[in-house]
Order: structure tokens, then C-alpha cells, then sequence
């Protein structure tokens, strides 16, 4: 029975497996208690007992054995949309923050090394208000149409939350120049494919930009220091102009003070650009 278990039903093929197993199954138990019965009765009439009885038993059990695989099948089906939509961005595709987060720790802990590129679209907020959500929503969806098709399936792409993207990828380099460069070639290719977007709205034509931050592990510290790096290093990419990549060895991560501070500003600056927006309305 275990051959034929309900639980092992994940696709087409594994139905008709269930389905198979199931009525032969079904036929040999038929065909056993006939056999009793027969065997007592008219042992010369045993065959053509078998026969009938197999025939009847297999006639019976395909529909029956098909109706429940299918269900369960359906049910699996509908339990994998679920999880997917519990692990994926409604508006992207791409994982959501704690689905990126478990896939990136995953892969930390078996000791690869990685290369968090952090970007966050510039002055966002203001896309809102000037050209309203749906059209910052056109954004969003086409940034991560952008990143799906830039990382492929051998990265982690997910959207942190907002306005913020993130995509993990494999830097198997040990020499700190090459890794270096290797991650700086997708961070900037990110960057400019998301300039050269255009979204018409009635406001006007949307160009988005992105500030991105760039950090690579460091055994045995886990994804909270890695993210921690990759976000100071987008502050200094926002505070610097923005619309640019920023690696971690290119910033005094060891000021706390002035990183604060600096977030702080950008923070300021942002609401008071928003604030302008909404005043042009």
C-alpha cells in the first residue's frame, strides 16, 4: 500500500502510477476472495471465477481510483499556490523579505560565499504622488522584470519591502579584486538597465533610478551583517548623488556615528522632496 500512497501524487504521471497500483491492487484482493468462495463451492469453475471477478473488480476501481488520485492531486496543486504565494511578491514575482532572508541564510549556512547587491529606487515616493500608485506599481513590477531578467535563476532575487530590492548571488572568488569586480559588473549593469526604463503616465514620462550598496559575506557571520554592510554602503550611494553603486570597501563602516547621521539627512531630504510633490498637485 505504500507503493500506492495518496501522498506520493505530485504530478500527471504520478496519478496514472496511483491509478494503476491501486486497481491492481484492488483486482488481486477480488480475485483472493474469490477464489475462497469458489474453491469451496465448485473448484472447477475457479477460472472463469478469476476472470469475471478481476474484470468486475478492474472495471469498478479505474474510475473510482482516478476520481480520488485527481482530488489529491488537485489538493497539491493547491496547496503549492499557496505556499508560493506565501513566499513571493504579489507585484514582482520576486521573493518576499522573509522568503529572500531563509533563502539567503540557507545558503550561508552551507558556507558559500556570497554577494548581497541592496538597491533602492530614488526619490520613489514622489513617483506616488506625482504620477500616482498604479504607476509607481508599473515601476515596481518592471524593476523586478528587470532583475529576473539580468540574475536569472542562479540568484536570490527578492523585494525587501517598498521600493527596496535585493539579489544574492553566488562570488566563489577568492581574490578579494576579482569578487570585487565580478559582483560591480551586475550591480552596474542593475543600474543601468533600471535608467533607462521609461513609463508613460498623464503626469508625464516616469525614468526611475536606483542607488545601490553593495556587501559580500564573511564567514561565519550570517545575513544581518551582510545586510547591515550592503544598506550603509546605499546610504553613502544616496547621500553621494544617487543613481550610483556603492561598494562596502568604499565605506567607513566603522563610523556609526556619521552613517546614522547621514541616513538621518537622506531621510529628511526625501520627505522634503515628497512634501514638494504633493504641494505641485
Amino acid at each position: 500500500m505504500q507503493l500506492a500512497s495518496r501522498r506520493s501524487i505530485r504530478s500527471r504521471s504520478d496519478l496514472c502510477l496511483y491509478v494503476a497500483r491501486m486497481t491492481i491492487y484492488i483486482v488481486i484482493m477480488a480475485s483472493l476472495i474469490s477464489i475462497s468462495q469458489t474453491w469451496a463451492a465448485s473448484p472447477e469453475r475457479m477460472l472463469w471465477a478469476l476472470l469475471g471477478s478481476g474484470t468486475a473488480a478492474a472495471l469498478l476501481s479505474l474510475p473510482i481510483t482516478w476520481e480520488f488520485g485527481r482530488m489529491y492531486l488537485d489538493l497539491w496543486d493547491a496547496t503549492q499556490s499557496l505556499r508560493d504565494l506565501a513566499r513571493t511578491d504579489q507585484q514582482t514575482g520576486l521573493y518576499n523579505n522573509r522568503s529572500f532572508i531563509e533563502a539567503v541564510e540557507e545558503r550561508l549556512a552551507l558556507g558559500r560565499r556570497i554577494a548581497l547587491v541592496l538597491g533602492d529606487l530614488d526619490r520613489f515616493k514622489a513617483v506616488n504622488d506625482l504620477h500616482g500608485h498604479q504607476s509607481g506599481d508599473e515601476v515596481i513590477a518592471r524593476v523586478g522584470a528587470e532583475m529576473r531578467a539580468l540574475f536569472g535563476d542562479g540568484a536570490v532575487i527578492g523585494r525587501m519591502g517598498g521600493e527596496e530590492f535585493a539579489a544574492a548571488i553566488d562570488c566563489p572568488f577568492g581574490d578579494p579584486e576579482m569578487a570585487r569586480n565580478h559582483v560591480a559588473t551586475f550591480a552596474e549593469e542593475l543600474r543601468r538597465r533600471i535608467a533607462a526604463i521609461r513609463i508613460p503616465s498623464e503626469a508625464g514620462t516616469i525614468a526611475p533610478t536606483i542607488s545601490i550598496g553593495i556587501a559580500r559575506s564573511e564567514v561565519p557571520r550570517g545575513f544581518s551583517a551582510l545586510y547591515g554592510r550592503a544598506d550603509k554602503a546605499l546610504y553613502v550611494a544616496k547621500a553621494a548623488g544617487r543613481n550610483r553603486v556603492v561598494d562596502q570597501d568604499d565605506v567607513d563602516l566603522g563610523d556609526a556615528a556619521r552613517l546614522t547621521r547621514l541616513r538621518d539627512d537622506i531621510d529628511r531630504r526625501e520627505s522634503g522632496e515628497q512634501l514638494q510633490a504633493v504641494r505641485w498637485l
